[in-house]
């Protein structure tokens, strides 16, 4: 216990050290807030306004303007000299370009800006923003179930990498009717559902976070000059239509121009990022300025047919940020250099002002708010929320062990399997759904403090490449982290991964990790994630195998009365099902007498754009399954039939099929003990964004329910 708390303590100060790190002096705390929840907003070329609101909440005093093209722009003092400072509003992104009578949508890119082999891989399989004209909406970019890959003819592992042209959006409708309920309409604009992290640093890693913390940094220049007086005219302007057709500039330009001196910041500038405070610039600029670097535009900006009168004459700066993973979800940006952008743009005004006015963060922005969930999806949306890598099940057994009704008597066996058993009578029914999920353990940790990781079940590993992660230590703290993209991501030729996925905690060195509680071997990596709600009877979520299983059996407990029961049940709540059967296997020698087993869990279902309906399909919404057939196991026809008609007798809606893979009652059969596994249909297995439905969850309920009241059974 003593060695226990010496780590507790430990640990709790090299955290508060991180997070000391990562906010520091107060100034530099409020401008990362504002950092990252700006890099929540979707600015989609075209369609700023929610970046506009954003930006426009932070000017009180001195209100922006916004022009008929949707540039935003302030303009300070009289008389010349005339100086521009500009960065754009807009990110790559995608508009819906075909709603199917199926309710799946198709999308398309808008204007420029997508970089490199993987950039549209890079949305397969996570969370999608739909911008509508009522506000944001849920979805899920499909991808295919990574059960099936060995039965496809072209494995998901051999492909090229991800096009847009292959995408499928899933909103939870089945209908263009009811897409339509949604709001949703065609070419209503689609981007990546924002989950900022902020490192160590510290650093800002978020889709277009270079673009978004020049805004920032405008905005904050902005607030600093409009509270001092200036000598001559300053134009602040946060242009639009950039990656289309770039005439915000340009209207920017010819209504406000002519003018002396330009500092335009272009995102095209690329730099290897060190994070000391630095910024990039095409030339040298005419008042010196520490640490900026000479860099090449990586394109050009569309240049117009006839050139601009209004900047004829003007001296043209252009302004960058260095990067790390430029052009990916986790583009990563330090406060250092995005104070240091702010400090150039100030003394391009005034040489001797040094110090920066950042403006609060508003109340309330549309992207930050998170979409609530209450009533009866609460408790699956807690055992969501809650972490559990095989080997690393202890957050989601202490979830479920709070749950239980007052007269349950839990027990933990050497396994870590949580059991619970009630009930009388000779027949013993066993039902087990698992605790774990699919994720990484750190295998080693480099030189350099990047974690090397290995997988923990079966998965697509590109799915998780440039994306946000989680980092669980000991004690259930959560450092925040970023899974790396390949060396080559620019121009990779290949959907997976070269080698073995690596994340980017912060660390500096191998040393500053381990001091931190990295144990390899032990320490688990995750993704963020939470229940989200596409509709009023489908959900996503990354981990709803198995916890909606381990749901289905709280949930038959609320009401229950365990001495009116004709026979014993046990529930197994188990361990490492996703790297073996491990608790299973565990659990089933001290249940040899039961009667039959009752796996619940997922069934791969093929009820998904992407997939071939020969097998597997089980469509969402029309009931719970029973899995006659699967990989491993084959269910005896009297037990089909039994459970069959017991369904319908019961009025309770029930499929049969066929899917891949296999379930926890595989280790009961090693002693005779018949497997019946039960499941609800869902999609994209093994992926952030799987899918249910409820009704499919509360017919599997109802299902179980029966099964343990039923006095007759054939048993």
């Amino acid at each position: 216990m003593t060695k226990l708390l010496l780590l507790l303590v430990v640990l709790s100060a090299l955290l508060s050290s991180r997070l000391a790190q990562a906010q520091a002096s107060p100034p530099d705390a409020q401008l990362l807030a504002l950092l990252r929840a700006f890099a929540q907003t979707s600015a989609v070329t075209g369609r700023e306004e929610e970046a506009q609101v954003f930006l426009e909440s932070l000017f009180q005093a001195h209100p922006l303007q916004r022009d008929k093209l949707g540039n935003l722009f302030l303009v300070l003092g009289q008389g010349t000299p005339r100086r521009l400072l500009t960065a754009p509003l807009d990110e790559p992104g995608y508009v819906i370009s075909q709603i199917q009578s199926n309710g799946y949508l198709r999308l398309t890119p808008v204007g420029g800006g997508q970089a490199g082999t993987l950039f549209h891989q890079f949305i397969e399989g996570h969370d999608v923003r739909i911008h509508t004209a009522q506000g944001a909406r849920n979805g899920i970019s499909c991808v295919p179930s990574s059960h099936y890959d060995n039965l496809r003819a072209v494995p998901e592992k051999s492909k090229p990498p991800f096009a847009w042209q292959d995408a499928f959006i899933d909103v939870g409708a089945s209908s263009a009717t009811a897409v339509a309920s949604q709001g949703i309409r065609l070419l209503d604009p689609l981007t990546l559902y924002k989950k900022p992290v902020v490192l160590p640093g510290p650093w800002v890693a978020a889709p277009a976070m270079k673009t978004k913390a020049a805004a920032v940094a405008l905005a904050v220049v902005a607030q600093t000059l409009a509270a001092k007086p200036i000598q001559g005219t300053v134009v602040l302007a946060w242009t639009a239509l950039e990656l289309l057709n770039g005439k915000g500039y340009e209207a920017i330009a010819n209504q406000h121009g002519p003018f002396d001196e330009v500092y335009r910041f272009n995102r095209f500038l690329e730099s290897a990022a060190a994070g000391k405070g630095q910024v990039l610039a095409d030339q040298a600029l005419p008042r010196p300025v520490p640490a900026v670097l000479l860099a090449k535009p990586q394109r050009g900006f569309r240049a117009p047919v006839l050139p601009n009168s209004k900047l004829v004459g003007a001296r043209v700066y252009q302004l960058g940020l260095p990067a790390t993973y430029p052009n990916t979800p986790v583009e990563a940006v330090a406060l250092a250099d995005v104070k240091q952008l702010a400090q150039v743009w100030l003394q391009s005004i005034d040489s001797q002002a040094n110090t920066l006015s950042i403006p609060p963060l508003p109340q309330a922005t549309p992207a930050s708010s998170k979409t609530p969930v209450t009533g009866a999806t609460a408790q699956l949306a807690g055992l969501v929320s809650r972490y559990g890598v095989s080997t690393a099940e202890q957050p989601v057994r202490e979830y479920i062990a709070r749950q239980l009704p007052a007269w349950a008597k839990p027990t933990v066996d050497a396994q870590g399997n949580l059991v619970v058993s009630f009930g009388q009578g000779k027949t013993h029914l066993v039902f087990v759904a698992h605790m774990d999920e699919v994720g990484f353990v750190v295998d080693s940790i480099r030189p350099n403090g990047r974690l090397v990781l290995g997988t923990k079940g079966g998965f697509f590993d590109w799915l998780w490449e440039a994306q946000a992660a989680v980092v669980h230590l000991p004690g259930h703290a959560e450092l925040p982290a970023v899974f790396e993209p390949r060396p080559n991501y620019l121009q990779a030729t290949k959907s997976t991964m070269p080698g073995p996925v690596t994340a980017n905690a912060g660390f500096a060195s191998a040393q500053e990790a381990r001091a931190a509680g990295v144990q390899p071997g032990l320490t688990t990596v995750t993704m963020p994630k939470q229940l989200l709600p596409l509709s009023a009877e489908r959900a996503a979520a990354r981990g709803f195998d198995d916890r909606v299983g381990c749901a289905v059996l709280l949930r038959t407990l609320q009401h229950l009365n365990p001495a009116a029961l004709p026979c014993r049940v046990t529930y197994v709540w188990s361990v490492g099902e996703e790297t073996g059967l491990v608790g299973a296997a565990f659990a089933a020698q001290s249940l040899q007498d039961a009667t039959v087993v009752y796996p619940i869990d997922t069934f791969v279902s093929s009820d998904a754009p992407q997939e071939s309906r020969a097998f597997g399909y089980c469509p969402l919404g029309q009931g719970a399954v029973i899995r006659v057939l699967e990989s491993i196991n084959f269910v005896n026809r009297d037990l089909t039939r039994y459970v069959t008609e017991l369904a319908a007798r019961n009025h309770i809606p029930l499929q049969a099929g066929m899917t891949a893979g296999g379930t926890d009652g595989q280790e009961f059969l090693n002693y005779g003990i018949p497997s019946v596994p039960l499941s609800w249909p869902g999609r994209y297995s093994h992926s952030p964004v799987e899918v249910l439905d409820y009704r499919d969850m509360n017919s599997l309920t109802q299902l179980i329910e029966t099964l343990i009241k039923d006095k007759k059974p054939p048993y």
